[in-house]
């Protein structure tokens, strides 16, 4: 989202709860808040919603992400189990959980029964079905990590975060030339996220080494790979 986008959605986001305050509204403009990385924002205003719907498992959902981002890592696990015991339906639950469970423990295991249960719940999950993958790949299931990541892009086509999960897992895997192709479709998807484009020219850069190291002589078949 570009700026000019951003201050749009927010200024209109914000004359609703002026003229309206409901808690959807402010719910709207905390997930706004999230995805431009303004996360003291985002806690104050999903702390909002939270206020007027206490019981709202999405509210509860954004603000476990929310401490994820401010490395409050504990309060982050305690409101993501919370959220799993009151809301044992609520599919998106399980796969942040389990994709925290891979950023801060490793646990594979765990990762991999959340996963299968948010999945079980809502099958069409492309991101959930992306993390899937990641844990078949670190496990050595290689065939299973390509599978999921194949059903992941039947229905997340032009997702930022799917596409840098998929690369991860296509690097793991060895596929470095799918990888660098869903680096840039991240870039296209968010073309200022710095740590995307810095991924993918490193990423690029590795991929051409290795074709300039397979074919030192044979300069027509460096263009042919290239094209």
């Amino acid at each position: 989202m570009s700026s000019l986008d951003y201050r749009r959605s927010r200024a209109r986001l914000l004359r609703r709860i002026a003229s309206d305050p409901q808690a959807s509204h402010y719910l709207e403009l905390a997930w706004l808040e999230y995805r431009k990385r303004h996360y003291e924002a985002a806690k104050e205003t999903v702390e909002k919603a939270l206020q007027q719907m206490p019981q709202s498992a999405e509210a509860h959902l954004l603000l476990a992400m929310i401490f994820e981002r401010l490395e409050k890592m504990e309060e982050a696990g305690e409101m993501y189990r919370k959220l799993l015991r009151e809301h044992p339906d609520f599919s998106p639950a399980y796969r942040e959980y389990a994709r925290y469970l891979l950023a801060t423990e490793g646990t594979m295991q765990a990762a991999e029964s959340h996963l299968l249960r948010g999945l079980e719940l809502n099958p069409r999950d492309g991101l959930g079905h992306a993390l899937l993958a990641e844990v078949y790949a670190g496990t050595g299931r290689r065939r299973q990590a390509l599978l999921h990541l194949e059903i992941a892009n039947w229905y997340h086509e032009g997702d930022t975060l799917l596409h840098q999960r998929c690369a991860k897992v296509l690097m793991q895997v060895g596929e470095f030339h799918q990888a660098v192709e869903h680096l840039r479709l991240a870039v296209e998807a968010d073309p200022r996220n710095k740590e995307i484009r810095s991924l993918f020219r490193v990423v690029k850069r590795s991929q051409e080494k290795k074709r300039a190291f397979l074919f030192p002589v044979f300069p027509f078949f460096r263009k042919r790979l290239r094209s």
